[in-house]
């Protein structure tokens, strides 16, 4: 009857070198598995450091944008007051001279006719009263200029914050700063797929004022016809009164700097799925031909003959690895049966020596060891 073995792990019986053999695989699967889990905590672990680093990368962002806004505000209102205070006293003091000289003026011809110098006096003071009524309009409209300087530069802020989110949000997009005082919005984001063809454009004009103007929905429709847009997006922070929320008016979009960044990537997606369908209809017989030369070019032969090398140098690995196994179970086969032989000669020249004062071993007395694995 053939000797048979229990395997611990499954409880199934083998023969000694199919239970050798089966208890080699199951170690071998279990090293696999741990490995593999192994490799599954580290990378859960990397893409945790990941998504931590960009969360803070992007609360820096905001950070630096916020400070950066302020800093620009702060200093945008510091220097038109300093300016508008400066150009005040400086037209104070010019008619502060003006007057003492008409003053002294009046003084020196006091004596030359009191009518004359009425009729002086009058046209003097009526062109003072001229300058100062310049000079005050001249006041107001450098205050006036000033503080649109201010909500320009705030304009700038938010038009640069837009910016710098289209590029490090869609990094394979192209996106297009529109020089100032050129008709065609504040920026023109190029939307790519994934081989780099384009999908379509999305024209952003960036608003910052304390009133929405009527006016800007016909102006950017207009330069989109310009830039070639697909979609135009007016990011305003101060929406119409009949807006709660974003909202298409007039074939344009609307919304504000906190909508804008789920809005654009809504846009990007539907321009990059119509740009699919696009590219699928166009130019079919070619790309037929463009995948014909493909298949029978020197390009594709290689690539094919690089990956069936791959193959064989696996097989090679593969056969390796199986005759080193081999190898090794044939030798401990040999160092078992050696241990066994010696064993059992030992166990005969002591029952030579001692006779039946030593009690029979039944399995050496037979030679049916087993050999439990």
């Amino acid at each position: 009857m053939a000797t048979t073995v229990k395997c611990p792990h499954c409880g199934n019986k083998f023969s000694p070198e199919v239970a050798l053999e089966h208890d080699i695989r199951i170690q071998l699967e279990k090293e696999f598995a741990g490995k593999l889990n192994e490799q599954s905590i580290a990378f859960e672990e990397r893409e945790s450091v990941v998504n931590q680093r960009e969360e803070k990368m992007e609360i820096e962002m905001r950070k630096r944008l916020l400070e950066r806004e302020k800093v620009m505000k702060e200093e945008a209102d510091r220097t038109a007051r300093e300016k508008a205070n400066l150009e005040v006293r400086e037209k104070q003091m010019e008619l502060d001279r003006e007057k003492e000289r008409l003053n002294l003026l009046h003084r020196k011809h006091m004596n030359d006719g009191i009518e004359k110098a009425r009729q002086e006096e009058r046209m003097k003071l009526a062109e003072a009263q001229k300058k100062l009524d310049d000079q005050s309009k001249l006041i107001n409209e450098m205050k006036r200029r000033a503080e649109q300087g201010s909500m320009q530069a705030q304009g700038e802020v938010q038009e640069l914050a837009l910016e710098e989110h289209l590029k490090h949000t869609f990094l394979r997009d192209q996106v297009e700063e529109v020089a100032k005082g050129k008709r065609g919005g504040d920026c023109v984001h190029h939307v790519k797929d994934s081989f780099g063809n384009l999908c379509g454009r999305i024209l952003y004009e960036s608003k910052r004022t304390k009133t929405f103007g009527n006016d800007w929905t016909s102006k950017l429709k207009e330069d989109m016809r310009l830039t070639q847009a697909d979609i135009g997006v007016i990011v305003t922070e101060v929406l119409p009164a009949d807006m709660a929320h974003f909202g298409l008016r007039d074939g344009v979009w609307i919304c504000t700097f906190a909508e804008f960044k789920a809005l654009a990537a809504l846009f990007r997606e539907s321009l990059c799925r119509v740009g699919e369908v696009r590219i699928a209809q166009e130019n079919k017989g070619d790309k037929m031909k463009m995948l014909y030369n493909y298949l029978t070019d020197i390009e594709f032969r290689q690539k094919i003959e690089a990956i069936v090398e791959a193959f064989r140098q696996m097989q090679d690995d593969l056969n390796k690895e199986k005759t080193q196994t081999y190898s090794r179970w044939a030798r401990r086969e040999k160092q078992i049966m050696q241990v066994v032989e010696n064993t059992a000669g030992l166990y005969g020249d002591v029952r030579g020596i001692a006779g039946n004062a030593v009690k029979e071993i039944e399995a050496l007395e037979t030679g049916g060891i087993t050999l439990l694995v």
